[in-house]
């Protein structure tokens, strides 16, 4: 996983707004804010519905309903969608989209039954589940 594929997932420079290269650059993208806009992309590049990925950001949907496209969002929020990023780069690359996209609907015995979307509502949660695609590349039971 580079940053620059974390990027792109996110809409690449046309949406972002900058070319991000680097780990400085993303930080700097997040205290200034992510576009709006990126949570479509990012939505779409795994395949589900922007309303769905609303569900796991630090904001409520009827705040981001306020917000055009080009409105930067927090850093709060910001952070948070760098993080799903990041994650569902690392998860493709484990499993594959598809199976991937399944995987995190499904119970894992690894995580107490629960689904590991359930888990992606904090940083936190999102360490715990990026833990378990690691184990899973490395072969160990998740």
């Amino acid at each position: 996983m580079t940053i620059i594929a974390v990027a792109d997932r996110m809409g690449g420079a046309e949406v972002l707004g900058r070319s991000v290269r680097t780990e400085a650059d993303m930080m700097q993208l997040i205290e200034q804010g992510i576009p709006k806009a990126t949570i479509r992309y990012l939505a779409e590049s795994l395949g589900i519905e922007p309303k769905e990925l609303m569900q796991y950001l630090p904001v409520t949907p009827r705040n981001l309903q306020r917000y055009e496209d080009s409105d930067r969002l927090s850093d709060t929020v910001s952070d948070h969608i760098v993080a799903l990023a990041e994650l569902f780069e690392h998860g493709e690359d484990a499993l594959g989209k598809a199976y991937f996209r399944d995987w995190l609907r499904g119970s894992i015995v690894a995580l107490g039954n629960r689904r590991p979307v359930d888990f992606l509502k904090t940083h936190k949660g999102i360490g715990i589940i990026d833990r378990e695609l690691g184990r899973i590349e490395h072969g160990i039971f998740a």
